[in-house]
């Protein structure tokens, strides 16, 4: 785990490993059986372990969806993490919290649609919006990008990039809704720095296989927070396991659409998943060659104005 260079800042991260390189000399994580039934990849590189804290307790609810809600307590009673995952046992979301219930760490992930999924068709179907927590961001988020995957144009992978923050900083939506959002993030050029939270944010791509909250994801988008509970840094990273597309094509996920999504929870919006909300960008299962999330639906667009 990389330690904080901002002395605001918390010098104790969690969940920041879910994108930390795994050396080829490692062996491969194995499932490990944690609270509420769920059987996780091993944590790796210092990412937090989903455990029970000592004399705290797990508490399991289904929720619409068959979406499973594990709930881990402090022996005080307060809130430790908070784990979403779905019927398939995939990771949708993992919060971790400090003891006044402020957010310390948020980690959300999108899936490759399987059969039993109803995959993403953004359209303007659904006012739906989900928050992850209470604040949004109030300074400016740099960002810059990293390793691309082979085969796919880094300039243009680069610029679907982009093109996903406009989404959000410009509002471009579906729905005819006039921009009145200004969420501060900004492009601040390419880097060698590799996903994984040392102060800055950064994109890029490398394989998720063997990690905890993210282990088979499209993207997984990892935040930290001040002791206020402000996010203060967020990094995404791309699964190498996929194939990239920036053309729409067929065969393969569009850049620009996963980007959309992961850049929503950067932004601090979480999953929906009701009955029509697969017109959403925040809907967690995407189509292989779906460009539809290259606009915002109805929810995200109001929520952007809301919130920013």
């Amino acid at each position: 785990m990389l330690p904080w260079r901002h002395g605001f800042v918390i010098t104790i991260v969690l969940c920041v490993t879910a994108f930390a390189s795994v050396q080829s000399a490692q062996p491969r994580s194995t499932a490990v059986s944690s609270p509420c039934g769920l059987h996780l990849a091993a944590p790796v590189h210092g990412e937090l372990p989903f455990r029970l804290p000592r004399g705290g307790r797990a508490v399991r609810r289904v929720l619409r969806g068959a979406i499973l809600r594990c709930a881990l307590e402090r022996r005080d009673g307060s809130l430790y993490a908070r784990l979403l995952s779905d019927r398939r046992k995939r990771v949708l979301a993992v919060a971790f919290f400090r003891r006044d219930g402020s957010l310390r760490s948020s980690t959300g992930a999108v899936y490759a649609q399987q059969p039993s999924d109803t995959g993403a068709q953004v359209t303007c179907g659904t006012s739906t919006q989900s928050s992850i927590g209470p604040n949004y961001w109030t300074e400016t988020r740099d960002w810059q990008v990293g390793a691309t995957p082979k085969g796919l144009d880094r300039g243009k992978a680069i610029k679907a990039l982009r093109a996903a923050m406009d989404e959000w900083t410009k509002n471009v939506n579906y729905c005819g809704i006039k921009d009145q959002a200004g969420p501060p993030m900004h492009y601040s050029g390419e880097t060698t720095r590799k996903a994984g939270q040392d102060g800055v944010s950064v994109v890029d791509w490398a394989s998720l296989e063997n990690h905890q909250d993210c282990k088979g994801a499209l993207a997984c988008t990892v935040t930290a927070y001040d002791r206020q509970g402000n996010p203060v840094e967020s990094d995404t990273r791309f699964n190498t396991h996929y194939k990239w597309s920036t053309t729409g094509a067929k065969d393969a996920y569009d850049v620009q659409m996963v980007a959309a999504h992961e850049f929503g929870h950067v932004l601090q919006f979480d999953h929906v998943q009701g009955q029509n909300d697969h017109t959403s960008v925040m809907w967690p299962y995407l189509e292989i060659g779906d460009t539809s999330g290259r606009k915002l639906g109805k929810g995200e667009a109001l929520a952007d104005n809301s919130h920013y």
